[in-house]
């Protein structure tokens, strides 16, 4: 029997589904449903952490992230939020400079949290879901202060890092079966409150 911790990059599993038009439909994921379908029939969860960041210049988009986040806190999915910077970038082709916004702290977050709970005893399995490098040195970091966690990583649907792979002591897949099977129902009753699924993510 084994104690698990998830930790979820949202945006890197986000843009991965919003990168291939077959797996939009898969973005009202449950990650407490994911997370009981990857353990053994007696292991038990301790924490599911879902890190991500609001995009505030985007109301349409605040108001479906909200509605996401609610539905994941009602089945005990913990979330840490980042930020964004402004940054202005300059078009190599156009020679123009044009403000953007860049995402901050989500890995560093994740790797904290990851670090923190190795400390705290809290899990004996890490599953972190992800296939951002920047993670590297977190898992290295665990491996070496703390030999007898076991760091494993689930890629989001067809992406990859090869400097996890070749580190992580275990992988899980995100198919697309798995992602059928693990989605909230269209309509999420929290309380007195119906939470439904936005229209564009059927």
């Amino acid at each position: 029997m084994s104690r698990y911790c998830f930790y979820i990059d949202g945006f890197n599993v986000y843009y991965a589904l919003e990168g291939n038009p077959a797996y939009h439909k898969y973005k009202w994921l449950n990650y407490r449903k994911l997370a009981e379908s990857v353990i053994g029939a007696k292991d038990t969860i301790e924490g599911i952490f879902y890190f991500t960041t609001i995009v505030r210049w985007h109301p349409d988009r605040v108001e479906r992230h909200e509605r996401y986040i609610k539905a994941l806190r009602s089945v005990g999915v913990e979330t840490v939020q980042g930020r964004f910077l402004k940054k202005e970038i300059l078009c190599h082709k156009c020679h123009k400079r044009f403000k953007t916004h860049e995402e901050k702290q989500t890995d560093v977050n994740i790797a904290l949290k990851v670090l923190s709970d190795a400390i705290d005893n809290l899990y004996d399995k890490v599953l972190i879901i992800s296939a951002d490098s920047d993670l590297l040195p977190v898992i290295k970091s665990v491996q070496h202060h703390a030999p007898e966690k076991e760091i494993g990583v689930m890629f989001p649907i067809e992406r990859s890092s090869f400097e996890l792979r070749q580190n992580a002591g275990f992988r899980r897949k995100m198919s697309e079966k798995l992602l059928q099977d693990c989605q909230f129902p269209d309509k999420v009753k929290i309380g007195d409150t119906i939470i439904s699924r936005p229209d564009n993510w059927r």
